[in-house]
């Protein structure tokens, strides 16, 4: 009878001032689970002051679909959740500009996403950043000078989300970095920088660029590590730690931002998938120190590599010792727990390719950008 009693018992309602308060704790990716609760639940969930509210965390990744005879996505960008299953938490289809053509994907930084297009020839571009999150784009004005095929990267910081800046590197025939010009959301506008790195530092193309304090990271084709402000002010250029490492390419610099600190990373297929993880000093002692080794293949139960055993680094979480990576004999994005060493299975990439797979937080700021500049999909 106690027990039936008590199961009668009923709980206590909560007031709509204090679930909000609650749900104002949670990632955006739990707020879309809420939403299917109740109605009253799905209209909390969907109001944009609660999500501006909301702490967000990496959420899952783009990458791009194997089926190129979609029609429905000719740009090929996916968007795939962090648990590997579910309905895309965005969508990452580029914003329509009418009277251009394209548009072409170039770059993701943590939130935003960088698109270029052109009105009559892709050889004379114009660039737009847009936000999978909330759904608007802006299209960035012309910068007075007319660079040939120059390499542009966006930075953005989810910790400082308040504006967000292009770098678009001029280069010589030789591909070296001559300079650079810079977007601010801020300003709204361009600005020039002469190139202070070594004559004939070549930025490699394909690299994921990494941005956070304010300053953008990438690597070369001699593997170094160069930084470079937002405000153009400070360049510098050091050594990646891979020296020892044999039959390097110029790709296999892989850095990444976590906790605050910038990691090098590289997996050496040629040891049995060693992983190893480097973490930079200060800028008053730019040196590298080994902070973690692990070997994939004994993790996974194995004495040795197979011989078509690859993996691919794709990220690192912003708040965890969590790096994820593609790859194996079944061709699965998996995650790697350092503190644990203990290796798990996400899903398996059927759908997608290996690489890249580019990490996303959401944001939901608004920005205060010139009048006219920013527009809802």
């Amino acid at each position: 009878m106690a027990r039936r009693s008590r199961k009668k018992q009923r709980v206590p309602s909560l007031s709509e001032d204090l679930i909000v308060e609650i749900l104002s704790r949670v990632p955006y990716r739990s707020l879309c689970r809420f939403k299917c609760v109740s109605k009253s639940w799905l209209a909390i969930c969907c109001d944009p002051d609660l999500r501006k509210k909301s702490p967000q965390t990496l959420s899952g990744f783009f990458c791009y679909s194997r089926h190129e005879d979609d029609d429905t996505n000719l740009h090929g960008l996916s968007f795939l959740n962090l648990s590997g299953r579910g309905r895309p938490l965005v969508d990452p289809s580029p914003p329509f500009l009418e009277g251009y053509e394209g548009p072409l994907f170039l770059h993701c930084c943590s939130s935003l996403l960088l698109w270029k297009v052109w009105r009559s020839s892709p050889f004379d571009p114009e660039y737009v950043v847009s936000n999978p999150a909330t759904e608007k784009w802006i299209l960035l004005p012309r910068p007075e000078a007319r660079h040939p095929a120059p390499l542009v990267r966006l930075g953005f910081d989810p910790a400082v989300p308040s504006c967000f800046y292009v770098f678009m590197f001029v280069t010589n025939q030789y591909d070296g970095v001559t300079g650079v010009e810079i977007y601010s959301s801020e300003t709204g506008g361009w600005t020039f920088r002469r190139s202070e790195w070594e004559d004939y530092t070549t930025l490699i193309h394909d690299t994921q660029t990494v941005f956070f304090n304010g300053t953008l990271y990438s690597t070369t084709t001699d593997l170094s590590l160069v930084s470079i402000d937002a405000e153009g002010t400070t360049w510098r250029k050091i050594s990646m730690p891979l020296n020892y490492i044999r039959d390097l390419n110029e790709d296999d610099g892989f850095i990444m931002h976590s906790q605050g600190r910038l990691y090098a990373m590289h997996i050496d297929f040629h040891n049995d998938n060693q992983l190893s993880v480097w973490a930079l000093g200060t800028k008053s002692n730019e040196q590298w120190t080994l902070e973690h080794t692990a070997n994939i293949t004994q993790l996974l139960g194995r004495l040795h590599r197979s011989r078509y055993e690859f993996y691919i680094l794709i990220a690192t979480h912003p708040e965890r010792n969590l790096i994820f990576f593609t790859g194996g004999l079944h061709g699965e994005l998996m995650s790697y727990d350092m503190d644990k060493q203990e290796i798990n299975a996400i899903c398996t990439l059927q759908e997608y390719f290996m690489a890249p797979c580019l990490p996303y937080i959401p944001c939901f700021v608004d920005w205060s950008l010139p009048l006219g500049m920013v527009t809802k999909s």
